[in-house]
């Protein structure tokens, strides 16, 4: 629970989100969203092949999500660690997303490749990115509830651009100078793409008090830059169950983010279905951030997500059974996305607990590398979910155009709701063995910033 007052300004904190993740958010969407619809009816990949690739690029997330905090923590900049890298992967992300999906026109073997590498830098760039601007959280922050209204407003942020695509997304795709071809995913995210590198010139800016004096001081006393052996000594402890159950958690969106279009092409025969869901989950999202910081407030952070999780886990219980027609989809999701946003937004808080408990017990942290674990979670519950519904999609026999059964109904309704309901449960039950004494750090927080006033 968190009874501190911020010491940010609400332009600090708005702007926090405004710069990294609502511009980050049109990424998530078209790729999320669209991704194995773009390789199986755009570039014309067989579902199992697009499932393949699929899967291994949920294992280079993965891998470059890791590799992204030993990036930030071992090289250092004068003009600041953390807000630099968000300059760097801004604009790489803002040049490799577009580029990902122009339609190169080649012979299969070379596409695979050709794909494979442009994605994987777009990859590396979203990660390196989302773990600087996780990592910029512990400079800006004085208190809990500093770090709490940080990640709201990143929350918030990406939730918002959610909505907006919802209502812009397919405008955007039928703009005339690539409606209809099979550049239209292209022209869009180049689109998205610019908004990006704004957004990273902006907070680079913004955050420049927050880390130059850091990076100054940093020169002059030659400090050793953070040695792998420290990130290693910080998978302990508090770390092992927050990552498992995290991880599972994360897994609930590989399915839905992956068989969404399939699910209301198909199941609800309202292809349009997609981008209202998309609106509509991120609004409900929304109220959920806002709620979020005054729940804080009353409960504990691990309190928070266990409640969250088991509660969505009732809720993909409730679509597997009513979720069949287009209203009662978008309605029982998007209460999901409401009761889950408060384990969502207090996620990288809690990993800047653990932070604070290594710095508490062992000296310096190595923070990028911990936010680093923190969004691996991420990637590791999307290798589990991405693998079971793209090969599953193909396991049930899916190819374009192909007229589905009341069995291919019941099967796909299993892949999008059921499995989510178990990984939620078993998210919930991981957090349980978390131990780690929030007042403990927040008694820390307050004698570390009243002895550096």
């Amino acid at each position: 629970m968190s009874k501190e007052k911020k010491t940010l300004r609400n332009s600090e904190i708005v702007g926090y989100g405004l710069g990294g993740m609502f511009t980050y958010g049109f990424q998530l969407a078209v790729t999320g969203y669209y991704l194995m619809y773009f390789m199986t009816d755009v570039i014309g990949f067989s579902a199992m092949l697009a499932a393949t690739i699929y899967s291994a690029i949920q294992w280079i997330k993965m891998g470059t999500m890791v590799f992204s905090g030993v990036i930030i923590d071992t090289v250092n900049f004068k003009s600041g660690k953390y807000r630099t890298w968000t300059l760097i992967s801004g604009i790489g992300l803002g040049i490799f997303f577009p580029l990902s999906f122009v339609y190169f026109g080649l012979p299969t073997s070379a596409y695979v490749v050709v794909f494979l590498a442009l994605y994987s830098l777009m990859t590396l760039c979203y990660n390196v990115g989302w773990t600087s601007m996780r990592a910029l959280i512990g400079k800006m922050s004085k208190n809990s509830s500093d770090v709490v209204l940080l990640n709201t407003s990143a929350q918030i942020g990406g939730t918002a651009s959610g909505v907006l695509y919802g209502y812009i997304g397919y405008p955007i795709l039928g703009i005339a100078l690539w409606a209809g071809t099979k550049q239209a995913y292209a022209g869009a995210s180049a689109i998205y793409g610019f908004l990006i590198i704004l957004g990273a010139v902006f907070l680079y800016g913004m955050s420049k008090k927050y880390e130059n004096s850091a990076a100054e001081e940093a020169v002059k006393e030659k400090q050793a830059r953070i040695g792998f052996g420290q990130m290693l000594s910080a998978l302990k402890g508090p770390m092992i169950p927050f990552f498992c159950s995290y991880s599972f958690s994360a897994a609930q969106a590989g399915f839905f983010n992956t068989l969404l279009v399939y699910y209301t092409t198909y199941v609800l025969n309202n292809p349009q279905a997609s981008a209202l869901a998309i609106s509509w989950v991120a609004i409900a999202g929304l109220v959920g951030c806002f709620v979020s910081p005054s729940l804080t407030k009353k409960m504990s952070k691990k309190n928070i997500h266990i409640g969250c999780q088991a509660l969505s886990a009732v809720g993909y219980i409730a679509l597997a059974l009513f979720g069949k027609s287009t209203i009662p989809f978008i309605v029982i999701r998007s209460l999901i996305s409401f009761v889950g946003t408060p384990s969502q937004i207090v996620m990288s808080a809690l990993c800047n607990d653990i932070g604070d408990n290594v710095e508490m017990h062992e000296g310096e942290a190595p923070r990028a590398f911990l936010q680093g674990l923190t969004g691996t979670t991420t990637r590791v519950g999307l290798v589990m979910s991405a693998m079971i519904a793209s090969f599953g999609l193909a396991a049930i026999g899916y190819s374009q155009g192909m007229e589905f059964t009341g069995s291919m109904v019941t099967k796909l309704v299993a892949l999008i709701a059921v499995g989510p309901a178990i990984v939620c449960a078993l998210s919930a039950l991981c957090m349980l063995f978390y131990r780690l004494d929030e007042k403990d750090i927040a008694e820390y927080n307050r004698k570390k910033f009243q002895s550096a006033q």
